[in-house]
């Protein structure tokens, strides 16, 4: 099989899920399954990596919601929620939850799409990390910074000017000059070496970001495996999602020694900046339903309380059992999500 992803070899996607899980399938299936990823973008653009994976140009790839929004509206819903992840575990559960199991809606989304999405994940806490040192609300006015989604709507009310551009794309765009910030997890100072032309970063907490299909693969390729080989892809899935989600917390954890070797300064935020933060969460589940209703999506409101209603349950799952222990997540997912997924 093909997998493609727009992520560059470095990133924690690939070096610590996709990688291993790749080196896993093949040894666990004696060569029956084997994999050439093609990181980069060099087959699969974001913006078209729904049409490669349902067109066959790959077998599996890596999807964005964010960047394919019409064809993966429901999915992309909840999405919108990230301005409120502050639990990596709890966000990664819930939306494996949701999009593999309890909403219908997003399973007939990816039927439409020829596709099944099989993993997903949630990145460590997003922050802001720019060129120049900008900490309160003041100091970002007309400032331009890499967004997408619900972080552009509330950076825009803030008096930035968000610029729709991949997370790959944000080093050339700091360091020509075409925005001055970006948004994004601290370990992509290492992934994406941002640490080389953003040398401050806001040292606070602006969400998370779950809108990641890890492990999306061609309906019809995946239909006519043999029932062994899905066994081995079922198997490997919570693993992945599991893999990536700590990976994420880990690197972002070591990233920091890291990154001010390198001159990279970690501010904390003016109080102005934390007010109109604060302030702006109060209305956001009001404002994704509203949007998800203009979006076409009659029930979003609804669907947006059962994702919250998931994500506090996992919040529960994780306190009181998981712990920070990987594989008592990997246990988990397998007994509240891929016991009860129908591929």
């Amino acid at each position: 099989m093909s997998y493609g992803t727009y992520l560059p070899p470095t990133h924690v996607n690939n070096t610590v899920g996709i990688e291993p899980m790749v080196k896993r399938l093949e040894k666990e299936s004696g060569g029956q399954i084997k994999v050439e990823t093609f990181p980069g973008g060099s087959i699969a653009k974001p913006q078209a990596a729904v049409d490669s994976i349902r067109d066959g140009v790959v077998a599996a790839g890596f999807i964005v919601d964010t960047y394919v929004p019409k064809q993966l509206p429901h999915s992309f819903l909840i999405t919108e929620l990230g301005l409120l992840g502050r639990n990596s575990v709890a966000m990664s559960g819930a939306t494996n939850e949701f999009n593999l199991v309890v909403c219908p809606e997003c399973l007939a989304d990816q039927k439409k799409q020829g596709i099944i999405s099989m993993a997903h994940y949630s990145t460590a806490p997003y922050t802001v990390m720019c060129k120049p040192d900008l900490r309160s609300i003041a100091d970002f006015q007309g400032r331009k910074i890499r967004s997408a989604g619900a972080y552009s709507i509330m950076f825009k009310s803030f008096g930035l000017v968000p610029v729709n551009i991949t997370s790959d794309e944000a080093y050339e765009a700091i360091q020509r000059g075409q925005v001055d910030c970006t948004m994004g997890a601290e370990s992509w100072l290492k992934s994406y070496t941002l640490w080389d032309v953003a040398k401050n970063v806001l040292a606070t907490t602006i969400g998370t970001y779950h809108g990641g299909l890890l492990w999306a693969m061609n309906a019809d390729v995946y239909n006519k495996i043999p029932a062994d080989q899905k066994a081995l892809l079922k198997k490997n899935m919570p693993i992945l999602a599991a893999d990536v989600t700590f990976g994420y917390l880990q690197e972002s954890k070591d990233v920091q020694t890291a990154a001010k070797e390198k001159g990279v300064s970690f501010n904390p935020p003016d109080p102005s900046w934390t007010k109109a933060y604060d302030e702006y969460l109060k209305n956001e589940v009001a404002r994704v339903k509203e949007q998800g209703k203009k979006r076409g999506i009659p029930n979003a409101e609804a669907l947006v309380d059962q994702y919250l209603a998931l994500v506090e349950k996992w919040k529960k799952i994780d306190e009181t059992e998981i712990k920070g222990d990987r594989q008592k997540f990997v246990d988990a997912l397998n007994r509240e999500v891929f016991s009860k997924v129908k591929w």
